[in-house]
């Protein structure tokens, strides 16, 4: 009984903090995405307020911070940056910290939600 107890700690020890690093991996993933898609958003949308309104959406759904900086660098080519920032804690302590600067600029021959037609 005592020993059941002590490996089911010892998994619980090891798996959260495992599973909380490959959550914060993932969003990453995701947002570095989500960034990229709405750059070459602005070829469909060809407005800036509607790209800024559809990240902002998509970053406050992931209840992230929807602080960023949007630069038109030409009529149909802009520069989105984002401070992606998140931490895997337990019990007050923090175990895994990212800091990440992420940029996308609006990429040739691509549009938001590409299938793969040029």
């Amino acid at each position: 009984m005592v020993r059941n107890i002590i490996i089911v700690l010892i998994l619980v020890a090891i798996g959260v903090p495992a599973w909380q690093i490959g959550g914060i991996m993932l969003e990453r993933k995701q947002v570095r995405y989500a960034i990229q898609a709405h750059a070459n958003s602005i070829k469909r949308y060809q407005n800036e307020e509607v790209v800024k309104g559809n990240l902002k959406k998509e970053l406050e759904v992931r209840n992230l911070s929807t602080v960023f900086n949007f630069e038109q660098l030409e009529m149909q080519k802009v520069k989105i940056r984002y401070g992606y920032r998140a931490a895997a804690t337990i019990f007050n302590y923090t175990y895994y910290q990212v800091s990440e600067e992420m940029e996308a600029v609006t990429e040739e021959g691509k549009f938001a939600e590409d299938k793969g037609e040029y």
